[in-house]
């Protein structure tokens, strides 16, 4: 089964709840150990935590931790001739949007040899690109350019199952109106790298695919990694499944749309030593390699950066996540404890960044849960308190809910419908694509997760009815601004249209906040809510009765 609404922005990776990690600066996680004690090598509760999934099918894909360079924690399952599987062998995977490591790997390599400066502007190679006179190669690198993302463009699923040109994909981006004016802001925009290949590749007049095999892969013995065309299952290359009473094979992109913004395929292992040899100093100078790990609105460049605290001591990690197809793939290196955790799986049967997160956790030795699969039975008239027809402000595509005998099923526009099986009263996922729908009945909306991506969906006939309070639009003003706070792992950046507040954590869509006071908002789907102090330039964001402070 394909459905569009799941391939929009997928080679980006970046995601509310992972995203799969995306974009996040610290996360304080409660723990029952003491001391980090990845020598003692103990992962047998990882083991029961993935039997668990393995006993529901939950998982395709292979999970891998690393200390000093040496494997000491490995899982891998796989579909073979439809049933599902562990294995000990290894498997080559896409891995979306880790591929711009080895493309921002690649640049700064060119800076190293004098061929290319940061302060170089994309014009000298691009100037039919908007805004390219001002647009520089460090503006890329840390997506600040503003140059429109065409991967989240409704036009992408025209053409992304067929091959394309450098000169067909620079005319397609040439054409999109600017996001923002270079340097006001970061946003993550496959456009940035993918632009960044073809200039590699005009500098150098070598494919992309031949760069990061003769300058990255041959040099650190990368034998499983290289510039993806099409999936040979005799090399090791994995397919992208769904899931839909048995498994099928996702339909390919043809990967010139993705190139040197995600069309790489590689191993756990590869990715370990690639990262390593990062901050072993082996690829880059040290001032390249500075460079190229400075952050700035949580975007490195090529890579980000992230502190996770457990037992009061905090860790320093970088990392990359991806998604294209159905694949998606993470790997972060802690370069003090040489720590290298890589998750890389072909299907979206279950939220890859809970099982990288858990996978972490075990890592550091801390403890994690276990979780536990409900099946809920709900009455036709439970269910149809959810019809309808709903839209969202963050995402091209409507979706129809209906019942049809005694299931819940959801239909994107132009797709076929899926089934919605309940996970609690008001919460719903199709396992087949990794999705998970939470209503609001009352408000007459629902928030659809898939991949740590999260888009809140209005009822057609309720759009007008959701802000029924008004504030004046001088006293919203004040609000206004990005706040950020060491105790949360988002930056939140508040902002005003069409008279109304919307809140966006760091690299996910925004989402509406209704009033209840001129200064208490809320956005009930996620239990959100947020009340402002601006004589104190500061907001209180409260959810699920935990309470944090952050400053504009």
């Amino acid at each position: 089964m394909k459905l569009k609404m799941i391939t929009v922005a997928v080679v980006a990776g970046v995601v509310m709840s992972c995203q799969a990690e995306n974009d996040i600066r610290k996360e304080t996680v409660a723990s029952i150990t003491s001391s980090v004690n990845q020598d003692s090598h103990d992962f047998s509760k990882l083991d029961k935590y993935f039997a668990t999934l393995a006993d529901k099918e939950k998982v395709l894909g292979s999970f891998a931790i690393y200390k000093n360079g040496k494997e000491i924690f490995d899982k891998a399952y796989i579909v073979n001739d439809d049933k599902y599987q562990e294995t000990e062998d290894t498997y080559r995977y896409k891995i979306g949007s880790i591929s711009k490591t080895f493309t921002s790997t690649l640049v700064f390599q060119l800076i190293d040899e004098g061929k290319l400066r940061l302060d170089t502007k994309l014009a000298k190679y691009f100037p039919e690109i908007k805004n390219s006179e001002d647009i520089t190669i460090k503006m890329m690198l840390n997506h600040h350019s503003g140059i429109f993302n065409y991967t989240s463009h409704e036009d992408f699923f025209s053409y992304y199952q067929e091959p394309q040109t450098a000169d067909s994909m620079v005319k397609r981006i040439a054409e999109l109106e600017p996001a923002f004016k270079p340097g006001e802001k970061g946003d993550y925009s496959n456009s940035n790298y993918l632009l960044l290949g073809y200039i590699l590749e005009s500098i150098t007049g070598k494919d992309y695919g031949t760069l990061v095999k003769e300058k990255i892969a041959n040099p650190l013995g990368l034998k499983e990694t290289y510039l993806e065309e099409v999936t040979e299952p005799e090399k090791n290359e994995v397919f992208a499944f769904v899931r839909d009473d048995g498994w099928h094979k996702f339909p390919q992109w043809e990967m010139s749309t993705a190139d040197a913004a995600g069309a790489i395929v590689s191993t756990t292992h590869d990715l370990n030593v690639f990262f390593k040899a990062i901050f072993d100093g082996e690829l880059l100078s040290k001032e390249s390699f500075e460079t190229m790990i400075e952050t700035k609105d949580t975007y490195g460049h090529g890579i980000f950066k992230r502190e996770v605290e457990y037992d009061g001591k905090e860790y320093v990690g970088y990392w990359h996540n991806g998604r294209i197809e159905r694949f998606s793939s993470g790997m972060m290196y802690f370069p003090k404890e040489k720590i290298g955790i890589a998750g890389l799986m072909n299907a979206d049967v279950y939220d890859g960044s809970k099982v990288f997160k858990t996978v972490r956790k075990a890592a550091f030795g801390q403890d994690f849960e276990i979780p536990e699969f409900k099946d809920i039975q709900l009455t036709k008239e439970q269910l149809e308190v959810y019809v309808g027809e709903y839209s969202s402000d963050t995402h091209p595509l409507g979706i129809k809910v209906m019942v049809e005998g005694s299931t819940l099923k959801a239909q994107a526009d132009g797709q076929g419908s899926f089934p919605l099986t309940a996970i609690d009263d008001d919460t719903f996922e199709f396992t087949g694509a990794g999705i998970e729908i939470k209503f609001d009945p009352d408000k007459k909306q629902f928030v659809i997760k898939q991949g740590g991506r999260a888009d809140v969906f209005t009822q057609k006939s309720n759009v007008k009815e959701v802000t029924e309070k008004k504030i004046s639009e001088t006293i919203l003003s004040k609000y206004v601004g990005v706040y950020k706070s060491d105790d949360f792992p988002l930056d939140i950046e508040i902002k005003l249209e069409d008279g109304n507040l919307k809140a966006q954590a760091t690299g996910q869509p925004a989402f509406p906040l209704t009033p209840e006071t001129e200064s208490k908002f809320k956005f009930e789907l996620a239990d959100i809510v947020i009340e402002f102090e601006p004589n104190k330039d500061q907001l209180t964001i409260t959810q699920r009765g935990k309470a944090n402070i952050m400053k504009k």
